[in-house]
This record gives C-alpha cells, sequence and structure tokens, in this order.
C-alpha cells in the first residue's frame, strides 16, 4: 500500500488549479485585499504547482505554506497572533519556526514542544525552564526572548529571530575560519557566557550549532559579524548562595542519562549533569574553539559512549599539529579551555575574553567582528566528526542573506515536486527541508556512569558471553559424536 508521505507528494504533483485555491482561501493565509491581487497575478493554468510556485514569486505565500497548500494542509498556518512563515529546525523538544506577528509585523522565531510531549510533566519542565532562563538573559551575544504562551496545549517561546547560518554550518561549507576571526566569535560567545554565569546560569550545551552569526552593518566592503548564543534550555538555574538553591530548580533526569552533546560534552558533566558549573561551559566553548580552527571534532569517530570516554582520559591532537599557521599563544587557550580538571581551566568567561584580547589585540568592548570571510560554496552538513570541507560562494550571502525561496527553479511539468508535502507543521511530522537546518535543541545521550571501570566491566562481560557461546558449541558438538559413535555401534 502506498505510504502516506507517497500520496501527499502525489497530490502535490497533481494538484489542480480548482482545489489548490481552494485550499488557499480555507486557510486564511490571504486577507481579501491580498486575495484579489493574487488572482491578477497568478498564470491561467490548470495546474495548482505553477499558480503556487507563480504566488511564492509574487510574495503572497512562502515557499513553506505553499507546500503545505499542495499537500493538502489548509490549517495550522497560526499560532494565536502568529503566521507561520518557515520551519527553521526540530529536535527532541520540538520544532521550531520563523513567524510574523501580524499586528507588530515583527519576524521573529517561534519554538513548539512537540506535539507528542506536551502532556508529559517532564516536557513541560523543561520547557518552564527554557522560559525562566531566557527571560532573565538580555545581552546582544544572546539570542533575545520576547514572550511564551500556550494555547490549546501548545506551549510556545518566541525568541529574536537571527538572519544567518550557526557556526557548525559555517564550517561545514567553507573550512576552518580565518585565526582572527574564530577568536573574536569565541569571545563574543564567551561575553554571553560571562552574562550568563553572573545571574548564576549554566548553558549545558555549547556547540558550534548553537551559536548562530549574523552580519551587521551596510558596508559591503567591511562587513561585521556578531555571534549570539541560542538555547538556554538545558540551562541549570542555581543560586549563587547554596542555602537559596531550590530543588526544581535544577533539570530532572534520570541518573544514567547524559544531557548535551557528546562532540562537546565536559567530562564532568557527562558523569554528573548537576554537579557543573560555568567552567563546564568553557570547556565546551574550547571544543568548540577547536572545531572552528581546524574544521574538526576534537574526538571524531567513535560511539558516543567513546566519545565521552576519550574527553575523560585522552588529549586531542593538537591544534597547531593540524594547522600549523595557529599562533603558539591561541593554540594554548584552547589546551587550557579543554584542560581534563575544572580547576586547570579559565575560572570564568572574563578571565577567556581578557586572554584573547592579550593574544590577538582585539576589542574587549563588545564590538562585532569584522572582516571579510573567505569565499566558498554551501554545502549541505556533512557529519560531525567529518573533516572535509566544501567551498565556493560567497560567505556574505550564507551570514546575511535571507532563506531563499526557491520554487522559482524551473523544472519540468510532469517531474515529481521537489519537496515533501506532508504537513509538518505544529505536529511531529517529517519537517520540511531548508539550505541550513538548524539544532535548536539539546541532544540527550543514554550512557550510565562513564568512567574506564565501566567500559572494562562491558568488555569483561562481552567476552564473558564469548566465551559460554563457544562452550555451548563445543558441548553440542561432542554430544553430537557421541550420539554417531552409539548408532555405529548398535548397526
Amino acid at each position: 500500500m502506498p505510504t502516506e508521505q507517497a500520496r501527499s507528494m502525489s497530490a502535490a504533483t497533481h494538484m489542480d488549479r480548482q482545489t489548490f485555491l481552494a485550499n488557499l482561501r480555507q486557510s486564511g493565509l490571504l486577507t481579501p485585499e491580498q486575495w484579489s491581487a493574487a488572482m491578477k497575478v497568478i498564470p491561467d493554468t490548470p495546474r495548482g504547482r505553477l499558480v503556487a510556485r507563480a504566488l511564492v514569486e509574487h510574495g503572497f505565500l512562502t515557499k513553506f505554506q505553499a507546500e503545505l497548500l499542495l499537500g493538502g494542509r489548509t490549517n495550522g498556518f497560526f499560532l494565536g497572533q502568529y503566521r507561520i512563515l518557515d520551519q527553521l529546525g526540530k529536535g527532541g523538544m520540538g520544532r521550531v519556526f520563523k513567524a510574523q506577528h501580524q499586528t507588530m509585523n515583527r519576524i521573529v522565531a517561534l519554538k513548539v514542544l512537540s506535539s507528542n510531549l506536551v502532556n508529559t510533566p517532564k516536557a513541560q519542565q523543561l520547557f518552564q525552564r527554557e522560559v525562566k532562563a531566557a527571560a532573565r538573559l538580555v545581552h546582544p551575544n544572546i539570542v533575545t526572548a520576547y514572550d511564551a504562551n500556550q494555547i490549546d496545549n501548545r506551549f510556545f517561546l518566541v525568541m529574536e529571530y537571527v538572519d544567518g547560518p550557526n557556526l557548525y554550518e559555517l564550517v561545514r561549507s567553507q573550512g576552518p575560519l580565518p585565526v582572527d576571526l574564530a577568536c573574536d566569535f569565541i569571545r563574543q560567545a564567551a561575553q554571553g557566557l560571562q552574562a550568563a554565569h553572573a545571574l548564576g546560569m549554566v548553558h549545558r550545551d555549547i556547540k558550534p550549532a548553537n551559536l548562530l552569526v549574523q552580519q551587521v552593518g551596510t558596508n559591503p566592503s567591511a562587513p561585521s559579524y556578531i555571534v549570539k548564543i541560542l538555547d538556554f534550555g538545558l540551562a541549570r538555574l542555581h543560586s549563587p548562595t547554596p542555602e537559596n538553591a531550590a530543588p526544581h530548580e535544577t533539570i530532572l533526569v534520570a541518573d544514567n542519562t547524559v544531557m548535551g552533546t557528546p562532540d562537546y560534552l565536559s567530562p564532568e558533566q557527562a558523569r554528573n549533569l548537576h554537579n557543573v558549573d560555568i567552567r563546564s561551559d568553557l570547556y565546551s566553548l574550547g571544543c568548540t574553539f577547536y572545531f572552528l580552527l581546524t574544521g574538526q571534532v576534537p574526538f571524531p569517530g567513535g560511539t558516543t559512549m567513546d566519545k565521552l570516554l576519550r574527553h575523560s582520559t585522552e588529549t586531542p591532537t593538537p591544534v597547531e599539529q593540524l594547522r600549523p599557521e595557529v599562533p603558539p599563544a591561541v593554540a594554548a587557550i584552547v589546551r587550557r579551555l579543554m584542560a581534563k580538571d575544572p580547576a586547570d581551566r579559565f575560572q570564568t568567561p572574563a578571565e577567556l575574553i581578557a586572554a584573547l584580547v592579550a593574544v590577538r589585540g582585539v576589542s574587549a568592548s563588545g564590538a562585532p567582528a569584522s572582516g571579510v570571510l573567505p569565499t566558498a560554496v554551501v554545502a549541505s552538513p556533512a557529519p560531525s566528526d567529518a573533516t572535509g570541507a566544501a567551498g565556493a560562494a560567497p560567505v556574505a550571502a550564507v551570514v546575511s542573506a535571507p532563506m531563499a525561496i526557491l520554487l522559482d527553479v524551473p523544472e519540468p511539468e510532469d517531474a515529481a515536486p521537489s519537496f515533501p508535502t506532508d504537513f509538518p507543521g505544529i505536529d511531529d511530522s517529517p519537517p520540511a527541508p531548508r539550505a541550513l537546518p538548524i539544532d535548536l535543541t539539546p541532544t540527550p545521550s543514554p550512557s550510565g556512569k562513564i568512567p574506564a571501570l565501566s567500559l572494562r566491566h562491558a568488555d569483561m562481560r562481552h567476552q564473558l558471553g564469548q566465551f559460554k557461546v563457544a562452550l555451548v558449541w563445543a558441548v553440542g558438538i561432542v554430544l553430537a559424536l557421541i550420539a554417531l559413535g552409539w548408532v555405529l555401534l548398535n548397526k
């Protein structure tokens, strides 16, 4: 039997003009005035797909909206006062959409809790934690939270929309960044962490994908960039004074669960989620610095358990060995950030900022980074442990250009649609594709206590299991030979 997605794809390919316009009218996406104007620009064709393309080209619909209408969707385009324009990303906690406030016309990012999690107390608890964290943070290097609300059991957070890629996408598409630029991006991230540290907050999932970069200013010959920290959804809100600490201010997870991203997780956070401080974020920022300078994570390859163990026991390949032009002083900063013992690291983000200012001579005032990024092609993101980099379109276009609407690409009349048509709105169906997928939520990874002793025990259990299997086979063969001998003797 055909799958639901296959049926939706077929419907999108063959939907006629009348059905598409009926879906559009029922959706409420266009006002009466917009409807009248739209009817003047659509082509005289019976094919609904060509009508949709014309409406996207003339700005009446976004590609995302057209996809859903072609797939037969007529609702889910609004959430309260917000009109959904595009899907920006998804993760374990929910999906993030680009949206527009209907009264203020402000473009925002909506983070909506997954519908399959909305009735679980833990998911709601984590969401409320993110709301509380975001409400306390106001800083140029942190994504601003505007509002949080609940509509019909849908919990959502309204955030600043940052029109630019994250650092993971930037490095994957262009390779290692210039040393000066990488230093300044890390400095800006440290400024945001220092502001959070002053409020007693720990991010717990610092990684390149949670650092957005946006071009600011209007001078194309000397562009400036600002880095903003995304997703304080894993932040532990703890009081600077222990007597004021409350149990509900800590994320509640099972003892054998690791929360965070293994490629950037500090040794102490892998052992105990709750017993960490800002120095854990600095370790993760050091891993991020390593990635910006080398184009690879500190410990590529292996399983989640392998990565966590190596963070605790091994030293990564030195930055200067992978990239000889990195100054020794910068490489030393990376090594200190990634020290196994928190006491050997920078103790606060402010200390890191001072070290970067001293080494590179960058401004400590918080001004955005400036300079021209290298030219490269925007490629599809590679796996997190990949070391290669593709390259060849101006990075300024990657950093500053709005998300492209691609329905203007010519295609054969009878070609299958180049996008999925099942609705990825405020539910759990597959997401719509986009050029720059952004991971906006933390990555829970099941694991137990991960010291080397646990792995040795696991290896011993594996060897014992293999011995038992061999023993069973040996006994079986002996019994078979005995039976065969008995048969032969009694003939």
